[in-house]
């Protein structure tokens, strides 16, 4: 959906940085967003300067610390390589540890997004209203705390559950349609007991609070957001329609939903541009009359996608020029 604001075009052209290193090597700490930022001025480049296939953006290599990219040139055209250290010849095996797998070079700084790869949610509310409810805890309590015992009906699994409670409605700013219902994370539990009509959990872990009433969620398994920076081919825009915790605006490292997701191709690893509104200004025509004209749209900023639902995704700001706001335009990156 073109959004009828003229943006500034989108370029495949790959620019080198004047002093973009010959050979680097990976060092604990670095994400594949900063290291692709020593080589390129748009770091949503990334795969052309790797020459990847659309397979390898969304399964890439895992780089560790340790590891030495050597660039090269192939026909005239930059090219990085990968020379593997230690850590990385291990192997991706269903035996491999946890904790060689966290010791790969994320995509963007883990610690600004790990918190929303389990919550928040984004749910239909004919959904989340039969889900598995919290129906009592100890000593007649409305809230709960950690170690309390608490009791559900619904819960038809063992294991880890989280707690919500109803949130706010996603609306579309254009077309009006409801794209979801983002629901509140209250916290953690486990499964002690399961019998037919009252199962018995014990909270794990409080984030805001737990209430009696509460909607229960299995647990997600842990994620890793390991996809290549790369910008849509499908020519999608987009609006950002709000920004997490409800903060007028957005800066780097904030969180902020777009109302586009799965149904209209959004995938993670995404980079957007994003950009403001040109504001009106009056100017005198050559007929001598007076008229209104609106300034182009200008850049404002560069979101990663890292969580998408079906209607509405989940971005870090990653470069913010200005305060970045809802209402704001989501499309594929300005060339640089």
């Amino acid at each position: 959906m073109a959004l009828g604001l003229a943006l500034p075009a989108f370029s495949d052209t790959l620019t080198l940085r004047a002093d973009a290193p010959t050979r680097y090597t990976v060092v604990k700490g670095d994400t594949l967003w900063g290291i692709s930022g020593r080589y390129l001025k748009s770091p949503w480049k990334w795969p052309q300067l790797w020459r990847m296939n659309k397979s390898e953006i969304r399964n890439p290599h895992w780089i560790y610390p340790g590891d030495v990219l050597v660039l090269t040139y192939v026909n005239g055209e930059p090219r990085l390589t990968l020379e593997k250290g230690a850590q990385g010849d291990i192997k991706l095996s269903p035996q491999m540890r946890m904790d060689d797998i966290d010791q790969a070079v994320n995509s963007i700084p883990a610690k600004a997004i790990e918190p929303f790869l389990k919550r928040p949610l984004v749910t239909d509310q004919a959904q989340f209203q039969s889900a598995p409810v919290l129906i009592a805890g100890p000593e007649q309590r409305l809230a709960f705390g950690t170690g309390d015992k608490v009791y559900a009906n619904g819960v038809t699994e063992p294991g880890s559950w989280q707690a919500f409670r109803p949130g706010k409605p996603l609306i579309d700013p254009d077309t009006k349609e409801n794209l979801g219902y983002e629901v509140v994370y209250g916290g953690d539990l486990v499964v002690d007991k399961i019998s037919p009509d009252v199962q018995t959990l014990r909270v794990t872990g409080i984030a805001e609070e737990i209430l009696k009433g509460d909607r229960l969620v299995k647990a997600p398994k842990d994620q890793f957001v390991r996809y290549v920076p790369h910008a849509p081919d499908n020519g999608v825009q987009g609006k950002i329609i709000a920004i997490y915790n409800g903060v007028d605006g957005a800066a780097q490292y904030s969180t902020v939903i777009i109302n586009r997701g799965s149904r209209e191709g959004v995938e993670s690893g995404h980079v957007f541009g994003v950009f403001k509104k040109g504001k009106p200004m009056e100017i005198t025509a050559a007929d001598g009359q007076k008229k209104v004209v609106l300034l182009p749209a200008e850049p404002g900023g560069k979101v990663f996608i890292y969580r998408v639902f079906e209607k509405v995704s989940y971005g870090l700001v990653m470069e913010s020029a200005t305060e970045l706001n809802k209402g704001d335009v989501i499309a594929a990156p300005e060339a640089e």
